[in-house]
């Protein structure tokens, strides 16, 4: 072999040799990026966690979030301290989660107003789809269309009967311009096709006025308006899921009473600011789904009428991205305008 050869064969030896070691690095950089990371969610949460509920107090949402987190705190081993930042439909409280730091420390519980609210503000501090990282849903619970026992109206077929020929149209209340209760009474307003007067409350402090009969109607969630429904004070005459609730088996849904698309449920689910690195988002998700299987929360849960709806992040983010555009057609439809 020539002098010449040699240091070629050499060179592409060394060539090989550092092709190698590049790569080899870039795998074990890769690699510890990953363990640590995968370390990092072992270890979580060393600190306690912020959880914001853009919500009213005393909500079925804040309810359901409350007991979830209550069972969450005490498998973590970490104190979870809840604040309820509502205004503006929720987004005051979505957007500070929004920009907090993606840490898995900040944590934000919010109904399914979260994905209303892109349909009823021109000008979001953020973006519903994308700056936030779906962890999973908690549990998902119908309404009950309520109304006074004093209208002295036995059925849903009476009530759509009279709400056509009331003077000026049948009142509904809410818990505000665009949430879940808003537009699931719209859905079914739509559906059987009567007018309506829309009144605003700030939160779900609006049963004592359908009690009282000074406001004609509304959807309630089934988890708080239970106790008064089961005391006499509300009349239940339909519910809003596909299949009848548990808790009022004897009360129909709109849809067997004959209203295409008028059903609807509404869940609650918690998400992470949209850069939470996804091995903490996948713990969450996991120790959720533990705590959801809990038999006393799981029991609790159930006499509220609460279904659990445990799902993948990726599931629940499909979920999220499918609601902003059917929730966008039916604000269209029902002739709400944007702020």
């Amino acid at each position: 072999m020539s002098s010449q050869q040699a240091t070629a064969r050499t060179g592409a030896t060394s060539v090989a040799l550092l092709w190698a070691l590049t790569i080899s690095c870039g795998f074990l950089a890769g690699a510890g990026g990953a363990f640590a990371q995968s370390g990092a969610s072992q270890n979580w949460p060393v600190k306690p966690i912020r959880a914001i509920l853009p919500i009213a107090p005393g909500t079925g949402a804040d309810v359901i979030t409350r007991l979830v987190l209550n069972q969450l705190s005490q498998q973590l081993g970490q104190s979870i301290v809840i604040e309820n930042k509502g205004g503006a439909g929720g987004t005051i409280g979505a957007a500070m989660v929004a920009k907090a730091d993606p840490d898995g420390y900040t944590l934000l519980a919010h109904s399914s107003t979260h994905v209303i609210a892109p349909s009823m503000y021109t000008q979001l501090p953020y973006d519903t789809a994308q700056d936030f990282a779906a962890v999973i849903p908690l549990g998902s619970v119908p309404s009950a269309l309520v109304i006074s026992p004093s209208k002295g109206i036995k059925n849903l077929q009476d009530f759509v009967a009279a709400a056509k020929t009331a003077p000026g149209g049948f009142t509904y209340a809410s818990a505000g311009v665009g949430s879940t209760t808003h537009l699931t009474a719209e859905r079914f307003r739509i559906s059987a096709g009567f007018p309506a007067v829309h009144v605003p409350f700030r939160g779900g402090g609006f049963q004592p006025e359908i009690i009282a009969g000074r406001v004609d109607f509304a959807y309630s969630p089934i988890a708080t308006s239970l106790p008064n429904i089961r005391e006499g004070r509300l009349q239940a005459l339909a519910v809003s899921s596909p299949k009848r609730a548990s808790a009022l088996p004897d009360v129909p849904t709109t849809l067997e009473m004959g209203y295409a698309d008028s059903d609807y449920v509404i869940w609650v689910g918690l998400f992470f600011p949209a850069k939470t690195p996804r091995a903490l988002v996948d713990h969450l998700n996991l120790e959720t789904r533990k705590a959801l299987a809990t038999p006393s929360l799981r029991d609790r849960l159930a006499s509220l009428d609460v279904a659990p709806t445990p799902m993948s992040p990726t599931e629940f983010d499909a979920l999220i991205k499918r609601e902003i555009v059917a929730n966008a057609a039916l604000a269209k439809a029902a002739g709400l305008k944007p702020n």
